[in-house]
């Protein structure tokens, strides 16, 4: 999948804790973070965060990262129709890619 760049805070709920930190890029699939976060990779989490112009989301996720190491991204599991949507435009209309 295709990610643009962006910065945007976001909030990343895990259990009873939470952290935030800014997102690099973001697609469909899910999104990149500037620094690690303090949770392990393949937890599962809430990724809470608004599209520059856009809807508020609230999408359910999972840590991706080395093994034993703090995650730096999150891939979205299964996001539904209008988020997809909105994640889609927002990378079509940043990369500047044909309608």
């Amino acid at each position: 999948m295709l990610r643009a760049p962006i910065a945007v805070p976001v909030e990343i709920r895990a259990d009873a804790r939470r952290a935030f930190r800014l997102a690099a890029a973001v697609g469909e699939d899910g999104m990149r973070f500037e620094t690690p976060l303090p949770f392990e990779a393949g937890r599962l989490v809430e990724a809470r965060f608004a599209l520059p112009d856009g809807p508020f989301l609230v999408l359910p996720g999972r840590l991706d990262g080395a093994g034993g190491e703090p995650a730096e991204a999150v891939r979205f599991l299964e996001p539904p129709a209008d988020a997809r949507r909105a994640l889609h435009r927002y990378v079509a209309d940043r990369l500047e890619l044909p309608s």
